[in-house]
Parts: C-alpha cells; structure tokens; sequence
C-alpha cells in the first residue's frame, strides 16, 4: 500500500476546505460535516487512506503536525512584510479609508445570565493568543508592513438596549485605524437580565471567514477555563516564507503555473480592455434560484460525473462567460484556504489566495468532456495554490498586456450553510442568521476583465447563482442575462449529459 505523506494530507486538507467541508474528532472517529456533492468517492477514498494522521492533527491542535515543522519560524523583526493577500487589501483599504467592505461582523445570542467580566477576559485571553489581533499596519520607507505588539489594550464595549435586535449595527461597525490593534471591536448588548447579544468586528487583513472557527474553538476553551496548546507557528512566519518566492515549494509552483500559461490567449477580434478606473462605482447585480428539482438533478448529474457542485457550476461559469465575450479562452479565479498546507490550521489570519483556472471551451465539445477539463484545472490549482496571486499576475504579465488583457475574466465564489453543529455552541453562544455571503471566503478583485464575481449559495434545500458586476462597466439587464444563461447551461446539462457546448440553448429556452 503507498504511504500517505504529510505533503498529501496537506493536500487533501486544502481540497477539502476549498469543497466547503469541516473535518472534526468525535469520540475517535472522524466525521465529516459536508456540502451535497462535495465529496464525490474518490475523495473520500483518499480520506479513508489518511483518516489516522487527520485524527492525529484533529486531536493535537492541527497546526502541530509536518507541515508547521516545514514553515521556518521567521527572524525576530521590527517589521514584517505582508501577505500577498495583505498587500491588495491593504492598499485598497489605503485608497478608501472610510469603507467598512473590509470587516467582517458577527451577532452571538446569549441566552441566560452573562457574566461580562467573564466575556471581556475570554476575549481579551484570545487578543494574547493570536498575534494577529495585536498586529498594526502602517508604511515604512513607502512599503507596507505589519508589526505584533506583546500587548495592547482590549474593551469590551457594554450597553444595556431592550429595543436591540441582531440587525441593529449600524453604530457598531465603523473603520478601524490599521496603525492602532487591536483590529477587533467587541460588544456586549443586554436586553434583558436573561438575554444578551455579543457583536464582534474584525478586519480582513487579519481574519478570514475560515478563522471563525479556531476563534470560536478557542474561545470556547478558554471561557471554560482551558488553556489551548500553543502555536507552533503564526501569521509572520507564513507571511515572510510567502514573500520567499525562490523557496523550494513555490518555486515547483511557479513552474505549474508557467506550463499552464505558456500559450498564447486566446482572446476575440474586439476584446475588452481592462477598467481600473472604474474602480468604487456603483455595482449592479442579479440572482437565480434553482428549483428543488433541479437542485436533485444536479447532485445525481454530479454523482455520475465525478464532480463536486463547485467544479459543475463552475464550468457552467466558465461557458457562460464565453457565450457572453465569443472568446474562445476563459479563466475564472477562486480562491483556496492556504491553513493546511503550512499547518496553520489552528490560526487566524487572512491565509486566501486566488488561483486561475484556464480553459477552452469549444462548441464542438461535449459539456461533460469539458466539465472534468476544469475540474482537473480546479484540482492542479489547488495543488499549486501557495503561489502568490500577484507574483503570477506579475510573472505571466511577460507573455500578455495585462492593461488590455487581464489574468481572469471573472471570479468564483461559494459558501455553503454549515451543517454540523457550531463551535460557539461549546460556549453557550448561537449564531444569529446574516448576509449568507458573509461566509464567502475571498472578497471579489477588481482587476479582471470585467468585474464579474459569482457567487454560489447553498442552503438546506437551496442554491442561488449571484452575479454582481462590482463596477459600472455592465448595466443590470446585462448582468442579468448572463447569469440566466448560466442558469440555462445548468438546466439543459443535467436534462441531456450528452449535449455539447455549441448545442446548448441560451435562457430563452428555459420555461
């Protein structure tokens, strides 16, 4: 039998989490909390062949395994340099410093008495734990950079509102100064003697959606009185290996990614420029929600392909992108988890990196033939997704203008509603519904072709296409056609697998 190493578990904890699947310990098993079609079975073959050393990392903190051990601690400094992911969102945030986009808000119900002390000092131990909550921003010699303070003062603000419902946060939520940490805002709402609610504001250049869960793992443990294990590693030793683009891991990925882009685009006679100046103007979105039928459909059409939801809908994507531009290349960016394959899985932090994946699709293809062309492409990604996306922007803007011809021509996101139970629950919190796309993993980029994101949502029962524009280039009726006509190539695939691309009907077909 072929031993299972850590680079392979690395790799399967990445695809898993990119899938929207939550691995947890219960009683020494392992149990899977899962997305419909997300885990097809050659997927789960391979979490069966590494179910020991997934519980070993499960019950010893996650980020203490190989991988950890792989990641060189970074050289004591006054100042670190910043993600890649960092960097784009610092910069943005630089340009609007008044936006609150770049925050992510969370609404805990407390339900019996509260003792706040006991809330201030659990949050307050979290701040000492994880250095990316005493982390500051500012511009040193014209480059960014981020420094970990050994101590900063945290408050946990206290009002008493019998009039205070979960969507009453307006005054909560403002912009945090980048220069100052802590970049966690908290908030204690009693209501009455026995019901409170916790509001919890956190900036993106230190917290991603995947970190709400170490956060609420810890801050269960420690409101009960425990002390987690230590980290073997943070946030700056990801940062300064990832700004090491001649290390040995991302040189390999460098040279994936030189293969993948090493044809020419591919683009049509009038192709679209890129549009940076039209950078914060107004959005313009639309939505379709697939019935409960074809929802059945899909997840049976899925089975039988060897495919996972994300990969069908994404190749969807990609189809409708080239009916919409006549371009016979597309490339649509998403973005992966980068926890696991460092063994950071017990940190917070912004740890998502984008990562394209190049196809061509043609009429003459069969949609099926194609679908398992990105899925590949989707797989290869992430198995290379440590590359910085801005050093491949960088590196394949060599071979192509990127002023008239940007990297991606739109972006792809999905959050699935979780179906296990919550870590909050461990501390008597629960979770107020919010804005399902709070828990998209990467916030959209404005530097593709033109300005598209799509954002999958799936519910018990439901799954919505959201396509926004997030810029002014396309107007609503266009946005809304597209995301119909993706819609359409979803509702005809799974009616006849056998169709080909150039056969597909668009959404006028669709009664």
């Amino acid at each position: 039998m072929t031993s299972i190493t850590a680079a392979d578990v690395a790799g399967l904890l990445s695809r898993l989490r990119t899938a929207g699947v939550q691995l947890r310990a219960e009683n020494g098993r392992l149990v899977l909390d899962a997305p419909r079609g997300a885990v097809d079975d050659d997927l789960l073959a391979l979490v069966r062949a590494s179910k020991e050393e997934l519980l070993r990392r499960l019950t010893t903190g996650g980020g203490t395994g190989p991988a950890a051990a792989r990641l060189p601690a970074a050289a004591p400094a006054r100042w670190y340099p910043l993600s890649s992911g960092q960097q784009r969102l610092y910069y943005t945030q630089l340009l609007y410093p008044d936006a609150v986009t770049y925050q992510i808000l969370d609404v805990l119900r407390l339900d019996g008495p509260v003792e706040a002390a006991r809330v201030e000092n659990t949050l307050r131990a979290l701040v000492r734990r994880h250095e990316g909550l005493r982390t500051g921003f500012d511009l040193v010699d014209d480059e960014p950079r981020f420094t970990v303070h050994d101590e900063v003062d945290f408050h946990l603000e206290r009002v008493t509102d019998p009039g205070f419902t979960p969507g009453d946060t307006a005054d909560f939520v403002r912009p945090f100064d980048l220069t100052a940490p802590p970049l966690l805002r908290g908030r204690l709402v009693e209501v009455r003697d026995d019901l409170h609610y916790l509001l919890l504001d956190k900036h993106h250049l230190v917290f991603d959606a995947a970190s709400r869960e170490p956060f609420a793992r810890d801050f269960a443990r420690i409101h009960r009185g425990e002390t987690p294990p230590p980290p073997a590693r943070t946030y700056k030793d990801f940062a300064v290996w990832q700004n090491d683009l001649e290390g040995t891991e991302l040189t390999a990925a460098a040279a994936h990614w030189d293969t993948v882009f090493s044809a020419a685009p591919r683009v049509g006679p009038d192709p679209v420029k890129a549009h940076p100046e039209l950078f914060g103007t107004d959005s313009r979105r639309a939505h379709v929600d697939l019935t409960g039928e074809e929802i059945r459909r899909v997840g049976a059409y899925c089975r039988a392909q060897g495919l996972t939801t994300a990969t069908f809908l994404q190749a969807a994507y990609h189809v409708a992108l080239h009916r919409f531009s006549g371009q016979d290349e597309v490339v649509v960016g998403f973005p992966v988890d980068l926890r696991a394959g460092v063994g950071l899985d017990d940190q917070l932090g912004l740890f998502v990196n984008t990562v394209p994946v190049r196809s061509f699709p043609e009429d003459r293809l069969l949609f099926t033939e194609y679908a398992a062309t990105v899925r590949d492409g989707v797989l290869a990604a992430i198995d290379h997704g440590q590359y910085p996306y801005d050093a491949l922007v960088d590196r394949v803007s060599a071979r192509r203008n990127m002023s008239e011809d940007p990297l991606v021509d739109g972006f792809f996101n999905m959050a699935t509603e979780g179906t296990g139970p919550s870590p909050w629950a461990a501390a008597g919190l629960t979770e107020e519904a919010g804005d399902p796309k709070a828990a998209l993993p990467e916030l959209p980029c404005l530097t593709c072709r033109f300005d598209l994101t799509l954002s999958v949502l799936e519910g018990p029962g439901t799954l919505r296409l959201e396509l926004e524009c997030t810029t002014a280039l396309l107007d609503e009726a266009t946005v809304g056609r597209i995301v119909r006509d993706m819609a359409a190539v979803v509702h005809h695939v799974v009616a006849d697998p056998g169709t080909t691309i150039g056969a597909l009907p668009g959404a006028e077909a669709v009664t």
